[in-house]
């Protein structure tokens, strides 16, 4: 590429707050933890900190209070490259906060208070926020900017893909699709393709999606397991890389940007999958949802199990 790709995230910033613990306390029962540590999360600012880090340009649209915290965030951000011109700051809530309870085996359980966040409305959503960007990546759940985000972006010429999360799975199909209909790459993961999908059995609950939405590519993230991707009426499946977890939040986002970096270079479909299980498979070895990999870590990964040549394709692309 001679010029460098900006891909513009539009979602959550939260402050997030981790407890590593091995049980969950009943009503007045307290337990132990094992650890404790805070750092910045939301699934589109983790999405936007995870595309720096891979060598694009990368722009946030998102809201936070007018509080420490707020300011706290947006400074990590910008630390990381992140061009946060456009992020909102409300004074009448909070920065949206999680509590994170990170268990043993990596695996998380989520309370979310969502605060500030909400302070984000579809009139955010301009042509001046948008320009100069190649790509727009929507990571929440509320249909009305996805819409506005989505007819801007198409009207000039880009690339969407959308991460609703559960939220949007929880919607329902029949009030989802118009909303995603046209968008290039619609991201989920096991248990909201099934929700969607109306069957346990997540790849006939996702040809179910894919036979009523209008979707380039659909890509489902299957944790342990790997990815598949729906495109053309063809299934493709890599397996994730096998690593010793350590926390799994944000592992979503770091796939996510990674499969957006991979179809930006043009590369084939099962080379994003793998290119993406890469990066989603360093960043859980690491704690906190902001631990994504920068992309000489990812390159070294590659080459280090065997893939020199996709290392080789990506690095040449990337310059």
């Amino acid at each position: 590429m001679n010029n460098r790709a900006v891909v513009l995230s539009i979602g959550n910033l939260n402050l997030d707050i981790y407890i590593k613990t091995d049980g969950i306390p009943r009503p007045d029962e307290s337990i132990d933890a094992y650890e404790t540590y805070m750092g910045g999360g939301g699934s589109a600012a983790n999405f936007s900190v995870a595309i720096a880090r891979l060598g694009l340009g990368s722009r946030f649209l998102g809201s936070v209070g007018n509080d420490q915290f707020g300011e706290m965030l947006i400074r990590e951000m910008e630390s990381e490259g992140v061009d946060t011109r456009f992020i909102k700051r409300v004074s009448h809530e909070r920065t949206g906060t999680v509590i994170v309870i990170v268990g043993l085996d990596g695996s998380k359980r989520m309370i979310r208070y969502t605060g500030a966040n909400l302070g984000l409305t579809p009139d955010d959503v301009t042509k001046d926020v948008i320009d100069g960007v190649s790509h727009v990546h929507i990571a929440l759940g509320r249909t009305e900017i996805i819409e506005v985000a989505k007819r801007i972006a198409k009207s000039m010429g880009l690339m969407v893909s959308v991460d609703g999360g559960t939220p949007l799975a929880r919607k329902g199909l029949d009030i989802v699709k118009d909303v995603v209909d046209g968008v290039d790459i619609w991201f989920m993961n096991s248990f909201e393709a099934r929700e969607l999908g109306h069957s346990e059995n997540f790849v006939r609950a996702a040809e179910n999606i894919v036979s009523r939405v209008r979707v380039k590519e659909l890509v489902v993230t299957l944790g342990a397991r790997g990815a598949l991707l729906f495109r053309d009426g063809e299934v493709k499946y890599s397996d994730a890389f096998r690593v010793s977890p350590v926390d799994t939040t944000g592992a979503g986002d770091a796939f996510a940007a990674a499969y957006v970096t991979a179809t930006i270079l043009d590369l084939d479909p099962i080379d994003k999958l793998v290119f993406a299980n890469a990066a989603a498979s360093l960043k859980v070895t690491r704690r906190g949802a902001r631990s994504s990999p920068k992309i000489g870590e990812v390159i070294d990964f590659l080459e280090s199990l065997g893939y020199a040549k996709l290392a080789r394709e990506v690095l040449g692309r990337l310059k």
